[in-house]
């Protein structure tokens, strides 16, 4: 588990005016979730996607980000591209105040094509407590192998689309095994 060290305050400042110009642009919302709500969601990835951004540049690795503006296509085909390798960020709102655990389950949307992805990034973002954090990573073909839920298996509650569900426990938990995979 990894908190990311940020200013928040800035990265919440920048986020927000990313996820307003995303839904403004017209960010695909397979949720059929108000101007508002897809704001908020765009806002959790954009926060996620800015601490990420944070580590790469912590640890000096070149990166590319996809620049869809969303005009033209309505989602994004990566977050982050290093060495050829696509990587997608996946942050939930925290909304406890215990910590991430290896019970916790996380969706990754069956429409996202994961086998797509080289690696996914899964974190959290705490406004409570201004963090952003990341739990660990698995690979796009691994996300794939899971079985196909409506409802997240810990916490019950039923998922807007069909995921691909899996643990947190079954994530590499050392980020930094990323950059020694080839990428």
């Amino acid at each position: 588990m990894l908190i990311v060290e940020m200013d928040f305050d800035e990265a919440l400042q920048q986020a927000t005016a990313k996820a307003k110009q995303m839904v403004g642009n017209g960010l695909y919302s397979r949720f059929q979730l108000s101007y508002t709500q897809r704001v908020d969601k765009a806002l959790l990835g954009c926060m996620g996607e800015f601490a990420f951004e944070t580590l790469l540049k912590q640890h000096n690795i070149n990166y590319e980000l996809d620049t869809s503006d969303f005009v033209n296509t309505h989602s994004d085909e990566f977050d982050f591209k290093v060495n050829t390798k696509k990587i997608d960020i996946k942050v939930a709102l925290k909304s406890t105040t215990n910590p991430p655990n290896d019970r916790w389950t996380y969706g990754y949307p069956q429409e996202q094509n994961p086998q797509n992805k080289d690696f996914v990034v899964v974190g959290w973002v705490d406004f409570a407590n201004k963090q952003v954090g990341f739990y660990g990573w698995i690979t796009g073909k691994q996300i794939a192998q899971y079985a196909v839920v409506t409802q997240n298996s810990f916490a019950k509650y039923r998922y807007l689309t069909p995921n691909y569900e899996f643990k947190w426990g079954d994530l590499d938990k050392n980020i930094a095994h990323i950059w020694a995979t080839n990428v």
